[in-house]
């Protein structure tokens, strides 16, 4: 028999009903607002549609999303988040590849306010949510989590960066990323409060005016908290990095400060984080992905890093069908390239399919990247091929930089510390535009050869 769990909204509101569970610039949700909201959304989920249906919802982190993730968790109705940034187009064409999906529009969806129920357990084994990877180097994947894989990402995390009642976690990844719906459910499970900052509100100041105790950052907001958004608030607790490479300089700054940030590794198809340094990590195990959390297992296998664990996903959905991607022993193979050492902390290197060929020459885009985040200024930095009529490719570099960018100087840097032929023949100023917790390395590749002809 599946183990299951009591409702940990509907806990917290009997244990503790007047402590905070949703805090925003303008108001505070307290546990018994929050399971109210619940139990609301709950009843409108299931008038849409059965128990187990597919439920897709395309809004911006609010505190009505935060509580129709819970409800979705508590009927056991699978949420389909989607970004608010895609055009219907594209919406449509994600739908179209998985079958029996209801949408939902919460801006428009009046609920009613039934009173609260009995509830059952939640079954791990439920299916919980269909969220579609990055596609930062391909077609996105819808990929189908359990209830289980959520809860044990979060258990195991709190066997690392325990969260408390009064804990508050800055929500400024989207909610149709996994590392935003892994926030809401750590602080679910643990009774601690979601913290919503306004749109565009810079880190700093968001952390200060919501009091959070822990946030989740890529580099870019690092190096704005370092250098332009004063001194970190002293609430905070753990600074989470992770999305992408961090450059050097901002470690070796953070860590000279003594602020408590932790590097991490993760994917989608593990429901979030799979290795992270612990707090208070030296400065050398920051140069890496730090060591593989409890409930996952991870191995290294021709140089790509496979994992399996409690937080596995089940499959990729493909219509009325699931796809399941693993070996006879369960492993996934994550694409993603790397080692461990001796000590026991994970390396990544880069992913296997950015690997391009240059005049019969391998290049892997993260070695160039590496070299060029260790250069004084660079905040982040994507390589990526062009198609070149005498090499067959060459790599070209978009480059964020503190002030104006020096292609000579970078250059000079990268073939300094790696063979010539992976030299950048152009540097490209990081687009407009060009956000969010991965940057698409096809975007990115497309704009590279529109350049190239202009």
């Amino acid at each position: 028999m599946s183990e299951a769990i009591p409702c940990p909204v509907r806990r917290h509101a009997e244990v503790h009903p007047g402590a905070p569970a949703v805090v925003t610039p303008n108001a505070t949700w307290t546990w018994a607002d929050l399971d109210r909201h619940v139990t609301a959304w709950a009843a409108h989920l299931d008038e849409l549609t059965e128990a187990g249906g597919r439920v897709a919802v395309r809004a911006e982190t609010s505190p009505r999303m935060v509580a129709l993730v819970l409800a979705a968790l508590r009927t056991g109705h699978v949420l389909v988040p989607l970004s608010p940034r895609l055009p219907e187009a594209a919406i449509r064409e994600h739908l179209e590849r998985i079958a029996r999906t209801r949408r939902l529009d919460l801006a428009a969806a009046a609920v009613s306010r039934p009173p609260p129920t009995v509830l059952r357990p939640i079954p791990l084994d439920r299916p919980a949510t269909v969220v579609f990877t990055s596609g930062s180097t391909g077609a996105p994947k819808a990929a189908l989590h359990t209830a289980g894989n959520h809860v044990w990402s979060a258990r195991g995390w709190a066997d690392v960066l325990p969260l408390r009642l009064g804990d508050r976690w800055l929500l400024d990844l989207p909610l149709h990323h996994v590392g935003g719906l892994a926030v809401v459910y750590r602080c679910a499970l643990a009774g601690a409060a979601v913290a919503i900052p306004a749109p565009k509100t810079p880190t700093a100041e968001a952390i200060r005016a919501l009091g959070a105790t822990h946030a989740s950052l890529v580099a870019t907001q690092l190096y704005r908290m370092l250098g332009t958004e004063g001194l970190l608030p002293e609430t905070i607790r753990a600074l989470l990095l992770g999305g992408s490479a961090i450059p050097e300089a901002l470690l070796d700054e953070a860590h000279r400060r003594g602020w408590p940030v932790l590097v991490s590794y993760g994917l989608t198809e593990m429901a979030s984080t799979v290795a992270s340094t612990a707090p208070g990590a030296s400065r050398r195990d920051l140069t890496t992905a730090g060591r593989v959390l409890p409930y996952r297992e991870v191995a290294v296998r021709d140089g790509e890093i496979v994992v399996r664990g409690r937080t596995r996903f089940a499959g990729y959905v493909e219509g009325d069908a699931l796809a399941e991607p693993f070996d006879a022993d369960g492993w996934f193979a994550t694409g993603d390239l790397g080692h461990v050492d001796a000590q026991g902390c994970l390396h990544v290197t880069g992913r296997r399919d950015n690997r391009f060929v240059s005049g019969g020459e391998n290049v892997q885009p993260e070695a160039i990247e590496a070299v060029l985040l260790r250069q004084q200024g660079v905040v982040r930095a994507v390589v990526v091929p062009v198609t070149d009529a005498e090499f067959g490719q060459r790599p070209v570099a978009f480059v964020e930089a503190e002030g104006a960018m020096d292609p000579g100087r970078l250059g000079a840097a990268v073939e300094a510390a790696l063979p010539r032929f992976m030299r950048p023949v152009a540097f490209h100023p990081w687009p407009e535009g060009e956000a969010g917790f991965k940057p698409s390395r096809a975007a990115l590749r497309a704009e590279a050869e529109r350049l190239k002809t202009t």
